[in-house]
């Protein structure tokens, strides 16, 4: 165990225990710094000081050590812990490479960190027997090891609290078990258009007795910011091979510019020469800068509502600080000034605390973006260097995969659409009880015929083969009954679906339903499909149309409005009118017979009890 970076006796005076360490984290924490996050960094500052062990071979980098770049946050009031902590966006993954093993082949590198890694956190069964960390407090183990195309390797790292103080009889869990995940860029993903920087403060926000500043190497800021940049720019996934759109990048983004003075000539360097541009098969960042899909989007993009998006993510828990960033229009205009400002050779530094570029006082400046290097045919025409990763893909039923309301056309072959449509109730799942109850009596023959007579919205059907072939997961959450979903389900070849069950008797419906799903219904279902499945809400995607819908569309990356209705249009990120447009967020061919420019659908109101899936 490496201890460099404690005084071991003053730490472990302080933190005999595990649970001195947390009361003490918890005593420092503030509404937009959390005792979580404290925890995190701190382990992730243990962590990256036993693998460089006194050295400084493995370098940070990602959102993670932000701060570490800042000079100063202003407009804050003091709270204890520094507003560039505070302020920077909640990011509990430790981003790292190595660059001295930066000659290496892709199999010789990952070969080389697994080693080092291991060393630090060994693969056991029982946490309890991982290798010490923190002066003690902790056993490392790594649980999983997932090699992402030759862009990057994940390490999945359990960390289990113990209790140290029995001596030979051994250590026993002092508290609760939790997880941290090293992602190790490799040599082909990490560019330095210029020399390493030191941190300028500590990794780890927080101050406690024995611990000394963590000030790693960190990757070039203009480099970091050139990474952001382009994977705002460019289509979703290239990069990174998420589909979602990457909306916490322009919370980073923003934080570069309002806290890092940022040398111009790097800068521009480091955009001309990012090699997201030659993966996407582009000569470089547009002028000026805007973001893939930017409402209005242009002829060859798929609309993205980031400002809808954006919105979202400042409401998620454990991102509070964000609600504290100026509004959207104000932040992508400061974005903006940054990023086309450094195409101008004049310009030398960028003035974080007044948001503008002061003047280069150089002789010779570098290439600007404009003599961006085109990408080579050799290189368009090869492999990403990280390929679109498993998605988990969650489709609404009716008005969605189906063109129509399989309720409404089972109520009409029965000759009680007027009874049906006359019910009204508060909530979804009082008035499909309501409705079904009209049809008690009715053959369940009736059932089975819409069943087996749906109409598929255009291109669904092929969406779904393409994004099988493509080896993606696909299921369906749908408000309906599981005797018209069921075969939909089977007839295309998706084998995890959740749907109401229709109480049927001597061949008919008695009028009785169960476990219907209502919204909450379909967000708890996916959150079970990402836990059996193993794929994190970051790379699912739902698409639906209703009310609903909204609380799926909640609880994943990308909300797909499919011809959505008021409510659905208000949480989704992206509106489709064709399914064959979702092809060009998950890189599958586009469909021949789309020879037109998809257009945003004016959402129609529809009310949320008139709605089935």
């Amino acid at each position: 165990m490496y201890i460099g970076h404690l005084d071991l006796k003053v730490f472990r005076a302080a933190f005999p225990q595990w649970h001195r360490l947390m009361a003490r984290l918890r005593e420092s924490s503030t509404p937009r710094f959390s005792a979580e996050r404290a925890k995190k960094q701190l382990i992730g500052g243990d962590l990256i000081s036993q693998l460089n062990r006194g050295g400084d071979d493995y370098e940070k980098t990602g959102s993670d050590p932000l701060a570490a770049y800042a000079e100063t946050w202003d407009g804050t009031t003091g709270t204890g812990i520094d507003p560039v902590y505070e302020m920077a966006r909640t990011a509990n993954d430790l981003d790292i490479y190595n660059g001295a093993l930066g000659d290496l082949s892709a199999e010789e590198y990952v070969a080389r960190v697994r080693a080092d890694i291991l060393k630090v956190a060994p693969m056991r069964r029982d946490p309890l027997d991982g290798a010490p960390g923190l002066g003690g407090l902790v056993r490392y183990s790594t649980r999983s090891i997932e090699i992402a195309g030759s862009g990057h390797a994940v390490f999945t790292i359990d960390v289990q609290p113990v209790d140290d103080s029995r001596g030979p009889l051994g250590v026993r869990a002092a508290g609760d078990k939790f997880s941290l995940e090293i992602d190790v860029k490799l040599p082909a993903m990490i560019q330095r258009s210029s020399e390493s920087e030191r941190a300028r403060r500590s990794v780890v926000g927080v101050q406690l007795d024995g611990l000394k500043p963590i000030t790693p190497l960190l990757r070039p800021v203009a480099d970091l910011a050139a990474d952001k940049m382009a994977a705002l720019a460019l289509q979703p996934g290239v990069g990174d091979g998420i589909a979602a759109p990457r909306f916490k990048d322009i919370a980073d983004l923003y934080y570069i510019a309002r806290t890092c003075p940022v040398d111009g000539e790097k800068l521009r360097k480091a955009l001309s020469e990012n090699w997201h541009w030659r993966e996407a098969g582009v000569s470089g960042p547009p002028h000026p800068y805007r973001f893939y899909g930017q409402p209005p989007a242009r002829d060859d993009e798929t609309e993205i509502l980031w400002e809808q998006g954006f919105r979202q993510l400042r409401e998620r828990e454990g991102l509070e600080q964000l609600r504290d960033y100026p509004d959207f229009k104000t932040m992508t205009e400061t974005i903006g000034r940054f990023l086309d400002g450094a195409a101008d050779p004049a310009n030398g530094v960028w003035d974080p605390a007044r948001g503008q570029w002061r003047p280069s006082v150089r002789s010779e400046v570098a290439s600007t973006i404009d003599h961006a290097m085109a990408p080579k045919a050799a290189d368009a025409a090869r492999e990403p260097i990280v390929p679109m990763q498993k998605h988990l893909f969650v489709f609404d039923v009716d008005q969605t995969l189906s063109a129509n309301d399989t309720l409404h056309e089972l109520a009409e072959l029965a000759d009680r659409l007027d009874a049906v449509n006359a019910v009204h109730a508060p909530d979804y799942v009082t008035s499909i009880s309501a409705k079904i109850n009209q049809l008690a009596g009715v053959d369940a023959r009736l059932v089975e015929e819409v069943a087996q007579n749906i109409q598929l919205s255009e291109g669904a059907e092929q969406l779904i083969r393409d994004l099988q072939a493509a080896g993606h997961e696909v299921a369906i959450a749908s408000g309906g009954f599981d005797a018209i979903v069921g075969p939909l389900a089977k007839r295309l070849g998706v084998k995890r679906y959740v749907a109401g069950q229709l109480e049927l008797e001597d061949g008919v419906l008695t009028g009785n339903v169960s476990g219907l799903i209502d919204g909450p219904g379909k967000a708890v279902a996916i959150r079970a499909w990402n836990a059996e499945l193993g794929i994190p809400r970051e790379r699912t995607i739902a698409v639906g149309d209703g009310s609903n819908d909204v609380d799926m569309f909640e609880a994943v990356g990308f909300a797909v409005g499919y011809k959505p209705g008021q409510a659905a249009a208000a949480a989704a990120h992206t509106i489709l009118r064709d399914m064959g447009y979702l092809n060009r967020v998950v890189h599958l061919p586009l469909p021949t017979r789309l020879t037109t420019t998809p257009r945003v659908p004016t959402p129609t109101t529809r009310p949320a009890t008139e709605r089935t899936a």
